[in-house]
């Protein structure tokens, strides 16, 4: 019995930091989300913290991207993350509903992160050498 949970837990560790390397998010916002317990004012200051970090790293990709662009690029580049910007805050702003509560104000910091987390990975893949 005893090895059989050494290899669940083993497993379980592995899972984890696979979890973590493939995530979006940073170690830290993993951590502080399996320590909410589950209670949305503590996931929401998760969610909050992660979102400074991830938009640190859009604007440290945006900033690298745009200076190796040129002319058009350059411009259309810009127009882009205009846009994009709009987009994510009206997109996100569904979440928000009219009654408001803890769980509506999780849903729309959420989408505020995930939408910042993968448009920082999409910039950060479009890199010129």
């Amino acid at each position: 019995m005893t090895k059989w949970m050494l290899v669940a837990l083993s497993l379980s560790c592995t899972t984890l930091s696979a979890r973590a390397e493939d995530s979006l998010y940073s170690q830290r916002h993993i951590s502080c989300m399996d320590n909410s317990g589950g209670a949305t004012v503590e996931m929401h200051k998760c969610i909050v913290d992660e979102h400074s970090r991830q938009d640190i790293r859009l604007n440290d990709a945006y900033r690298i991207l745009i200076g190796n662009l040129t002319g058009n690029r350059k411009k259309e580049l810009l127009a882009a993350q205009r846009l994009w910007i709009r987009y994510r805050d009206a997109n996100c702003k569904v979440y928000a509903y009219p009654d408001g509560g803890t769980a509506p104000a999780v849903h729309t910091a959420s989408c505020g992160l995930e939408m910042t987390a993968q448009r920082a990975k999409e910039l950060e893949n479009l890199f010129i050498p």
